[in-house]
């Protein structure tokens, strides 16, 4: 299973709709989502994924994701953003592995630029994200292992 707040910014008639407001509800709606399915005892492992904005984290999905994993899909620049999530698995008694795409910001930008213009990501939020992860990786001591993917190829 995937849960990701984007995919509660979509209207009911498929626009994917941005704002302060609605990015606020979709996180809580995310998180309610996050939590039910946490609750079901149904998964062997949560995976956060991170990564600037058109790192490659849903083509990971796409390639990686297991029906008995439940998959989060977001951002999470910094340590704090991370670690309610991390919390909720671990008092569910779930393992979780942080999985880190570090792709060149050069490359997320570049791949950003060929999004539809509702799903793209202003240039400086970007590099305000990447600076962010880099000036605060995720490591063990958070309580989740880590699976960095480098992503060095061409957009």
């Amino acid at each position: 299973m995937v849960v990701s707040p984007d995919s509660f910014l979509y209207t009911p008639d498929g626009v994917y709709l941005w704002s302060v407001p609605r990015v606020k509800q979709a996180w809580a709606d995310a998180k309610t989502a996050f939590d039910r399915a946490l609750g079901t005892g149904a998964f062997t492992k949560v995976v956060l994924l991170m990564g600037v904005p058109a790192a490659g984290k849903s083509t990971w999905l796409s390639e990686n994701a297991r029906p008995d994993v439940l998959h989060f899909d977001a951002t999470f620049a910094l340590p704090q953003w991370r670690e309610p999530w991390i919390t909720a698995a671990r008092s569910a008694g779930v393992p979780v592995e942080i999985v880190w795409l570090d792709t060149p910001l050069s490359v997320c930008i570049e791949r950003n630029a060929r999004r539809s213009e509702d799903r793209m990501v202003p240039e400086d939020t970007m590099r305000a994200m990447h600076s962010k992860i880099t000036s605060s990786p995720p490591t063990e001591a958070e309580g989740a292992t880590i699976n960095r993917v480098v992503y060095g190829g061409a957009a």
